[in-house]
């Protein structure tokens, strides 16, 4: 097993500002039609099927408006494409791709920027002659999230520019990272934070006070998000109150109120701090393919963060989300297991390059 882990040198054009009039624009206004609520499911079956004909470049029929916009930087690509750094395609729903690298790991891509397509945001999205893109999403505040992307749909810095000027960078992943090794990181935490889930007040002070396990470094937002050894240096919180009908991504206005207090502490946290960053991450148990299973807990993952947006106004670009599927089971089975269907949030600020507020 490989203990030393080295970024490849992140290349993306859309990062430079020489690069402002070489680029492709497309500019959209974001709709009710274009904008999937965190009650409704996706258009598209999460199959893990590895030969669907319909992923086939420019065969968009049968997506919705919604998960065809989510192709624009993602890229429609077939199953059994090879990306430029070696992974293949093995799945394609349509708004997310599952990847195999060549020693067999999965991994799930899809639009970062899904969670800011809000009905009322203009979406102006350039792409230039490498492949990568630079969305600007505009709220009806003047508010702008500045989302960089490279060819292959990973996305590497994210600003929150606001009315006055001021801006927030929430991560950087423009510049080359450490190599990570592995073994010398400490041991995950045996237990997750015990809080109670419906006490705001608890909640806002763990996730406040929840400090990273200090290894003298900070990590790229794409180390958080693929080495497991990297995030689990940052306490979680699992929310057992959140549940999924089988095979279902949406989650329903009675299941949403269970967030409340957790929604309430987030967006004061974030009301003080523009800077901070939380990972919602989606699991699930080891029942059927790990394919179907990544996939799945992805598109869960995102739910959640969309419900925390949508009815407690937890500002979208503060969160990130990604699905690990099976790849981290609470209790080691193979069986069903309701335990291992979950969701869980982490504050991973702590673990990231420092965020710059310019004033």
């Amino acid at each position: 097993e490989e203990t030393v882990i080295a970024e490849e040198a992140p290349a993306a054009a859309a990062a430079s500002a020489e690069a402002e009039t070489t680029a492709e624009v497309e500019t959209e206004e974001v709709t009710e039609d274009t904008a999937r609520s965190s009650a409704e499911d996706f258009e598209t079956a999460v199959t893990g099927d590895t030969t669907a004909a319909a992923t086939a470049p420019g065969d968009n029929d049968g997506l919705s408006n919604f998960e065809k916009a989510l192709l624009i930087g993602l890229g429609a690509v077939a199953v059994g494409s090879i990306l430029d750094n070696g992974d293949e395609v093995v799945s394609n729903s349509g708004d997310r791709v599952v990847l195999q690298d060549n020693q067999g790991n999965l991994r799930v891509l899809k639009n970062d920027d899904a969670l800011l397509r809000q009905p009322g945001s203009q979406v102006q999205t350039e792409t230039f002659g490498d492949g990568s893109t630079r969305t600007t999403v505009t709220r009806e505040d003047g508010t702008k999230i500045i989302t960089i992307r490279d060819a292959n749909g990973r996305v590497l810095r994210r600003v929150r520019e606001f009315a006055d000027g001021s801006r927030v960078v929430l991560f950087d992943d423009t510049e080359v990272a450490e190599p990570v090794d592995i073994a010398s990181l400490p041991e995950a935490r045996e237990q997750a934070m015990v809080v109670d889930t419906t006490d705001e007040d608890a909640l806002r002070r763990a996730l406040s006070e929840a400090q990273a396990r200090d290894v003298g470094r900070t990590f790229s937002l794409n180390q958080v998000r693929l080495i497991r050894k990297v995030r689990e240096l940052a306490p979680e919180l699992d929310l057992d109150a959140v549940t999924f009908a089988t095979g279902s991504a949406a989650i329903q206005p009675s299941q949403a109120e269970e967030l409340t207090s957790l929604g309430r502490a987030m967006s004061a946290i974030i009301s003080e701090r523009p800077g901070e960053v939380f990972l919602i991450e989606g699991h699930t148990d080891a029942v059927g393919s790990a394919t179907y299973n990544l996939a799945l807990s992805d598109r869960r993952a995102e739910t959640v963060a969309l419900a925390l947006s949508e009815y407690f106004d937890v500002p979208p670009e503060n969160m990130i989300t990604q699905g690990y599927g099976e790849s981290a089971l609470k209790i080691p089975t193979l069986d069903a297991e309701r335990a291992n269907r979950r969701a869980t949030i982490r504050r991973i600020t702590p673990l990231l390059r420092q965020a710059v507020l310019d004033n």
